[in-house]
């Protein structure tokens, strides 16, 4: 646990001053600290991005980030002096002894659960592996041939993989994900306090939201898994974008930043991508303003979140988007062929949709819709019932605005459109509910936050509370399994002896093959393809139609 917090307080700050320097670019301009934290995370999941291109991801990128840290701190001295104050003086509580208390037992509690327990089972397949290429190769031409997991190339990788220190400590941190709760937690806490105040609440209730996803994710903080991360970044873009036009000054230039951050979501997990459908707003009020400055740095900003995730794309896997074979452009000696993508595709398909069939993935949605609903568990065919009644709440809230004649907010239209295109996205493509959670969580909170905020007399409040009653109903299942988890967790953990050091990685079983006097690792019983072993694959039916390009590791995998 000591170790994770010191890995805490080491990443918030390095990502705070970076942050601080990015956003040095808008002059006159004041942001908060969350805003510059997450503006850090981004920066430094880029750099790491680039860097891992030219060379591994060792003391020498560490080196360039601490100098790049130390410059930025030394130009944004002023501003940080003033962010630091209002940092201090909130995890002080305000002078408040039991907020701060609070704060504190927070923080170690999320320790605690980051420094032991199961990992995500993706962590054991590819995750960790993934981290382990960065730290030792940096990118490996082809690699996604090895094992087809490398290809999906999710950036919050890139992120967990500067801050592991295994060459410093030699035993690799995975605390990011624990990080991001954290930081998460603290911004919906610090809103909270402030409920009676607000004349609206849904920004209140999207950062409840962000509450109850940690506690549905708490009891593996410590996998540094693309799903936490990915849902984590979306539920803040939703909040800070309902924060600032019911909290804040309607700030176009915020909307904007949320903007560029949703495309970096997209390098966390393709499958977030159309979140950027907020840019609409954005972009049609810089537009109509004739901000052609402002619109030049954010696109100029996008593509440079981009341009290292598409060309690690290029290089790890021969496509620009990997499993997606409508975008075929190059190729290449290590491009892995479209009957593997095609498949791996498939397989993500009719597992989402609870098939476990690849012979089955054109099956019709009514064909397919009855059996994936028999596969979920109870208390997530309730969740999913008060996400339907959620979405009917909204038409009968929108109905009543209607009218009574209320101002029309594009921006909730844009945030909407954004939310609704990814579930749909979701349900067609690989509808795992944990894909899609943050997006069905901000369909209940800006449902419920709605009802919280509008005046309502007659039939029509009577429906609304009913439906209200109805969502409540449906979703305390859901708490209710996850709250027990937890207890259950930490019953079973605290006599395990992490409070120091975190627990390491799982210890896979393990075989070799040599390919052109080079050995390359697989797993010979267990899904674990374990960290302490590079190169390695989990299926030795992928190494076995693989092979080098040359003599070395570094030359790259091909397709035999």
């Amino acid at each position: 646990m000591l170790s994770i917090i010191l890995n805490w307080i080491y990443i918030a700050l390095i990502c705070t001053v970076i942050g601080s320097g990015i956003l040095g670019v808008f002059k006159g301009k004041h942001f908060s600290l969350i805003y510059c934290l997450v503006a850090g995370i981004i920066a430094v999941t880029v750099y790491t991005e680039f860097f891992s291109i030219f060379a591994r991801i060792g003391v020498c990128a560490h080196l360039i980030l601490l100098a790049v840290t130390l410059f930025s701190g030394y130009y944004r001295r002023r501003e940080l002096g003033s962010l630091g104050h209002t940092c201090c003086r909130f995890i002080c509580g305000g002078g408040n002894f039991w907020e701060c208390f609070f704060y504190f037992c927070f923080i170690l509690l999320i320790a605690f659960f980051t420094s032991r327990g199961e990992f995500h089972t993706d962590t054991n397949i590819y995750h960790a592996a993934t981290i382990r290429l960065y730290e030792e190769y940096g990118v490996i031409k082809g690699i996604g041939n090895l094992q087809l997991h490398y290809a999906y190339n999710s950036s919050y990788l890139a992120f967990a993989s500067i801050f592991s220190f295994t060459w410093l400590f030699g035993q690799s941190l995975h605390a990011t994900t624990g990080f991001l709760e954290v930081f998460m937690c603290l911004y919906a806490f610090h809103g909270l306090k402030s409920f009676s105040k607000h004349e609206n609440h849904i920004t209140d209730m999207l950062r409840i939201g962000i509450l109850f996803y940690t506690l549905i994710n708490v009891t593996r903080s410590m996998s540094p898994a693309t799903d936490y991360a990915t849902m984590y970044f979306v539920m803040f873009i939703i909040t800070a974008w309902c924060e600032n036009l019911f909290e804040g000054h309607d700030d176009i230039t915020l909307y904007s930043l949320l903007s560029v951050a949703a495309v970096f979501v997209a390098t966390f997990k393709f499958s977030a991508c159309l979140l950027v459908f907020i840019v609409l707003y954005p972009a049609a009020c810089l537009i109509r303003e004739k901000r052609w400055k402002e619109i030049g740095i954010y696109l100029v900003s996008g593509c440079i979140i981009l341009c290292p995730f598409l060309v690690r794309n290029y290089l790890i896997s021969g496509w620009l988007l990997y499993p997606f074979d409508g975008i075929d452009l190059f190729q290449t000696q290590w491009k892995i062929p479209r009957e593997y993508l095609l498949y791996d595709a498939d397989q993500i398909k009719v597992w989402g949709r609870c098939l476990y069939d690849v012979a089955k993935v054109d099956w019709p949605v009514w064909d397919w819709l009855p059996v994936w609903w028999e596969n979920q568990f109870r208390y997530e065919k309730m969740f999913l019932g008060s996400v339907m009644l959620s979405a009917v709440l909204q038409l009968v809230m929108l109905f009543m605005r209607i009218l009574k004649r209320q101002k029309f907010r594009p921006q909730m239209v844009a945030l909407h459109l954004a939310v609704w295109a990814n579930i749909i996205m979701w349900f067609f493509t690989a509808p795992f509910i944990r894909y899609g959670l943050a997006f069905l969580f901000a369909v209940i909170m800006i449902a419920v936050g709605e009802y919280l905020s509008e005046k309502k007399s007659g039939f029509l409040s009577i429906m609304t509370g009913s439906l209200l009653f109805c969502i409540i109903m449906s979703v305390s299942p859901y708490w209710d399994q996850y709250i027990t988890d937890a207890g259950v967790f930490i019953k079973h953990n605290l006599t395990e002896p992490y409070y120091i050091v975190q627990k390491d990685y799982d210890k896979g079983s393990m075989d070799s093959m040599e390919i052109n006097g080079n050995r390359i690792y697989f797993s010979t019983g267990e899904e674990i393809n374990s960290y302490y072993v590079c190169p390695g694959t989990c299926y030795e039916s992928m190494l076995e139609r693989t092979t080098l390009i040359g003599d070395k590791i570094e030359d790259g995998f091909m397709a035999k």
